[in-house]
Parts: C-alpha cells; sequence; structure tokens
C-alpha cells in the first residue's frame, strides 16, 4: 500500500493522535528506507553500467588504435613496393636506351 493510503487507514480506525502519529513516524521510516534502497541499488546498477561502458569505451579505443597501426604498416609497405617498382622500370629504361654493343666484327 501507498503511504498516504497506509496513513488515511490508520487515522480511520479511531487511534488516538499519539498512536496515529507514531504509527505514522514508523510509516515515513519504513517509506524513507525503502526509498533509501532502491536508490542505493539504482545508484550501484549506475555505476555498474558506467564502468562498463568506460571498459567498453578504452576496448574499442585499443582497437581503433591497433587497427591504425595494421593501416599505417600497410601503407608504408605499398609505399615501399611502389618505391622498389619505380626503381626497377627506371632501371629497365636506361637499360632499353643503352646501344647494345655489337661485335664489330660480324
Amino acid at each position: 500500500m501507498k503511504l498516504r493510503d497506509q496513513q488515511e487507514d490508520v487515522a480511520s480506525k479511531g487511534y488516538s493522535k499519539q498512536e496515529i502519529s507514531h504509527l505514522n513516524e514508523q510509516m515515513q521510516r519504513a517509506h524513507d528506507l525503502q526509498l533509501k534502497r532502491i536508490t542505493e541499488m539504482i545508484e550501484s546498477k549506475m555505476r555498474e553500467k558506467t564502468m562498463m561502458l568506460e571498459q567498453k569505451l578504452a576496448d574499442e579505443h585499443a582497437a581503433r588504435l591497433r587497427a591504425e597501426e595494421t593501416a599505417q604498416k600497410a601503407q608504408q609497405s605499398s609505399q615501399d613496393e611502389i618505391r622498389k617498382l619505380r626503381g626497377d622500370l627506371e632501371a629497365e629504361r636506361r637499360r632499353k636506351q643503352k646501344p647494345d654493343k655489337i661485335c664489330a666484327i660480324m
């Protein structure tokens, strides 16, 4: 029952003012205690959820850093391969531009 309903029920049963006051105080304390427990439970759940989300964020951040590092290594490898191929191409062009040494006797 809600606190107000309990208080109205007590008031309608013919108790003395002192008894009503005492019962109202007991009900109010019980209600306050219940609210305190609910509040603590909600706060605990919120702290737990916050910690879980912070851990998830840290994990995702670490995964992003690993992915960026992998991408940088792949880009560097590609750039190295391009430089090598350009060097090979240039060497081949130079080789083809040189006149072949032909034997003069023939």
